[in-house]
């Protein structure tokens, strides 16, 4: 019998049919199904019978324990050996046969012998007869050439297909036989299209795996390489050359070769622990997510956040190109929309028209609302302090108005400040209003702290907000060791509209936010509507430092935690925090890391195979980790902590005390904190360490109003250790 595959018309080779024993098979060791495995290596013709080459090929097919044959071992222990699709072979002479076609079913026939011979395992329908007669189809007079087209003929353009990387790698060796690009198309049945983009894919490959980053690739990466290519924005933005398969733009390619890679750059500090590196994700890890870059790779914004953040989905909700192509794209669909349905208006029926009249008045509310954007009054920038660096924070603050505090005065502040008292003795209120007046006339700082109290998430009714503002806040102090440092917070709330408001129909209030630093006065104007955004009008923004404010009863600000993340990074305070917890809480954390654009945080734990989301973990991890994180948020700033003892076990008291006061050295941070616990503030007073930082403020009634006493810290220390005197007690 002879078998004469042909393509185009062409002769190939002649086959004739034989049987033939499976000891004088021999598989090929730069078979393309195997040419991408990371250990491959080419084997010269004299050497592909060497029985160390065979066994290395066998393994590579057959794959560690079997699991790339599993499914091939189990159809031919269930139907036996199927002369469906012959073996072709090529004749090496002297009784043995390079195996050109079938190199999987040829190596798990011969892992079965093996097996069968060795621990008489069951064939199950597999006769064992076949192991000595095996049918193959002999190609006396194939050479490469002729190999390379009948496996392409299989495994390219048949039913069997290599993956794509295998099958690119093919048509680049039969261009090397060929050297002509239109007869190995025509030889194995492949587009035009279909050949070049293979061919320029390797090319970009090879690229890759001459820079930086070529220890990371890996065969199911090829995929990405092609989706780039395919792209015309793409190979414009690289400068790609199509007749030499070069790039023009190298730093263009750069960039590629960075996002489509793990990102292993990191500060590393003496005393960082491996743990606690950086080492971020690839941006680019499928097709998908090439074609969504090529959508954003033209927007200059778009791609400088990707370099910043590396996340593709907070460049993409950056792109102002991409918001645009969106728009147009409905008001695409909008006009075919309409012109399909005046083509057939004579067929509409009430219901249609009903329909009509509703997308015309939701049209109309766009463009009303659209009218009734907040005016522009110049653009709010990003927020400073007065004084980028400090020399100290506050040295004394009064209270004169501010949720039943009236007329008291903390003086002598410290570095860190711990308020204690009664409840309802307003620890919480004076933190508050330290969080007013550092922000200065960011009418959002109110805002906060209205959404905080009633733990809203998200921006509340207008109408909740115009109830919930106080009619009047005053609160003042003196900031940092400068001349002309007197600072004040004061707001008024004016329900009554002024004649510049425009439509007063839907107004509800008006708050008003004035500040002074010095000679230096701001001041915000902010109008609530029922129907409408509120307005803002601003006359200046500047904060007197950076502020952050931390409650176990108040929802924490992802972005805030994902900019002090960064920032603990930058400082190399991190590394401190995650020690703590790993030693002091739980031994099997690793690192907590920012996870992608919602701002989750992640945990590398030697419990879990996978990172679990923070919220999965006790609130005590939580805690240490949320608090010791803003320290480098608000460097040379201040931190409020409500509650500091809160869902801490006072075993841990001693040490993250500890950790909380040389933070706020090493940061020059000052702290203010409330606590309940006699416990936590007898940890700052007899942990050895800068006891003088230390004032305490003791809330107390007093004829009906509230009255303030305070101690130092060296005094508290003096008197804890003489009769263990509790300070809470005082009233």
């Amino acid at each position: 019998m002879s078998d004469q595959p042909t393509t185009s018309g062409e002769s190939i080779a002649h086959g004739n049919r034989r049987f033939v024993s499976l000891k004088n098979l021999y598989l090929d060791p730069n078979n393309f199904r195997i040419v991408d495995h990371p250990d491959y290596r080419r084997i010269l013709p004299e050497r592909e019978h060497d029985a160390n080459v065979q066994r290395r090929t066998a393994t590579f097919v057959l794959g560690r324990n079997q699991d790339q044959v599993r499914d091939l071992i189990a159809s031919i222990k269930e139907n036996g050996w199927l002369d469906i699709d012959p073996l072709l072979v090529h004749s090496k002479g002297t009784g043995r046969y390079l195996v050109i076609e079938g190199n999987r079913r040829v190596a798990t026939l011969k892992h079965l012998q093996i097996r069968h011979a060795e621990d008489s395992i069951d064939l199950g329908n597999l006769d064992s007869n076949r192991f000595s007669s095996l049918p193959v189809v002999v190609y006396d007079d194939a050479d490469e050439h002729h190999r390379m087209i009948m496996m392409g003929l299989h495994h390219i353009t048949g039913k069997r297909r290599w993956p794509a990387i295998n099958r690119a790698l093919a048509m680049k060796t039969l261009l090397d036989h060929f050297d002509d690009p239109d007869a190995v198309c025509r030889a194995l049945g492949v587009s035009k299209r279909e050949f070049n983009l293979s061919i320029r894919t390797l090319a970009l490959i090879e690229m890759y795996k001459v820079s930086d980053y070529g220890d990371e690739f890996r065969s199911d990466k090829y995929n990405l390489f092609r989706e780039v290519l395919k792209s015309p924005g793409m190979r414009k933005w690289l400068g790609w050359n199509e007749s030499t398969h070069s790039v023009a733009n190298q730093s263009n390619l750069d960039r590629l070769f960075a996002w489509m890679s793990k990102d292993v750059t990191f500060e590393e500090e003496d005393d960082q622990s491996d743990d606690s590196r950086s080492t971020p994700d690839a941006v680019i890890t499928s097709a998908i997510q090439v074609r969504d870059l090529a959508k954003l790779i033209d927007d200059p914004d778009a791609l400088a956040r990707l370099e910043e953040t590396r996340s593709l989905q907070e460049a993409a909700l950056s792109s102002e190109q991409l918001v645009k192509s969106e728009i147009e794209r409905v008001f695409g669909a909008l006009d075919a929309g309409i012109a399909k349905v005046t083509r057939r208006i004579g067929e509409l029926k009430p219901e249609n028209l009903d329909r009509v009249d509703q997308f015309i008045g939701r049209l109309q509310g766009v463009s009303l609302a659209h009218k009734r954007r907040p005016p522009t009054t110049g653009e709010r920038l990003p927020w400073q302090p007065f004084n980028e660096i400090t020399k100290s924070q506050f040295s004394s603050l009064c209270v004169d108005n501010y949720r039943g505090i009236g007329g008291i005065a903390l003086e002598d502040l410290g570095r860190v400040n711990v308020i204690v008292g009664v409840n309802n003795a307003g620890k919480t209120s004076l933190l508050e209003a330290v969080y007013l007046l550092a922000r200065q006339n960011d009418e959002r700082a109110l805002l906060d702290v209205l959404r905080w109290r009633s733990r809203i998430e998200g921006d509340p009714e207008p109408a909740w907000i115009a109830d919930q503002l106080p009619d009047s806040v005053q609160v003042s102090g003196v900031f940092d060791a400068v001349d002309d440092n007197h600072a004040s917070f004061t707001t008024n709330v004016v329900r009554v509209p002024d004649a510049d408001i425009g439509d007063q129909t839907t107004f509800l209030t008006k708050l008003m936010v004035m500040s002074c630093y010095g000679s230096r006065a701001q001041r915000t104007e902010t109008a609530f509507f029922s129907d409408r955004p509120r307005r803002t009008t601003f006359d200046g923004q500047h904060w007197l430092c950076r502020t952050a404010f931390t409650s176990p009863f108040y929802a924490s600000r992802p972005a805030v935690l994902a900019r002090s993340n960064k920032a603990s990074l930058e400082a190399g305070t991190k590394a401190e925090v995650i020690d703590f917890i790993r030693n002091e809480i739980d031994s099997g954390l690793r690192n907590i890391e920012l996870a992608d654009r919602f701002n989750r945080f992640l945990v590398s734990h030697r419990d879990f195979a996978t990172a679990p989301d923070l919220s999965w973990f006790g609130e005590g991890v939580r805690r240490v980790f949320e608090i010791g994180l803003l320290f480098a948020g608000v460097r040379g700033g201040v931190l409020l902590v409500d509650e500091f003892e809160n869902a801490m076990h006072k075993d841990l008291f001693s040490g993250f005390t500890l950790i909380v006061q040389k933070l706020a050295v090493k940061l020059n941070v000052q702290v203010f904190l409330t606590t309940h616990s006699k416990e936590a503030l007898d940890a700052l007073l007899v942990n050895d360490y800068r006891t003088d930082d230390i004032a305490c403020y003791v809330l107390g009634q007093e004829n009906g109003d509230i009255a303030v006493r305070r101690f130092g810290g060296k005094q508290l220390r003096r008197l804890h250790e003489a009769v263990d005197f509790d300070v809470r007690g005082l009233r």
